[in-house]
């Protein structure tokens, strides 16, 4: 289980981003992003739309599109579901407030339903 230092949210007219920063031995911190860039995703094949993950260090995820399936909430505790790979991430560290705007967050990128989110 990962656990996560800080959140970083961000939504404007081009892209919706959740970034995990991730506590990592060698770095200090790397980061795990979902983002959904709604600016040009329309003209994109549809095996290539809807939120992209990908975490820093990752090669499979840079040469591939890694694409979100699932993400469960429980708690403090995060599992996401992508092409590639899971991650369990731990929370605890974050603020009720922020979980509350990144669930928001979650579900604007999640707007036609591309992956399932479920909040225990």
């Amino acid at each position: 289980m990962h656990k996560v230092q800080f959140l970083y949210l961000e939504e404007n007219d081009k892209d919706l981003i959740v970034s995990f920063a991730i506590d990592d031995a060698d770095f200090g911190v790397k980061s795990l992003t979902l983002l959904r860039t709604l600016f040009f995703e329309e003209l994109l094949d549809e095996e290539k739309r809807g939120v992209m993950v990908s975490f820093e260090g990752d090669e499979v995820e840079q040469d591939h599109v890694n694409v979100l399936n699932r993400i469960s909430i429980n708690g403090d505790e995060v599992e996401i579901t992508s092409t590639f790979r899971k991650y369990q991430l731990d929370l605890s560290k974050i603020d009720e407030s922020e979980k509350e705007e990144m669930v928001k967050l979650l579900h604007k990128q999640n707007h036609d339903n591309r992956f399932t989110i479920q909040i225990a």
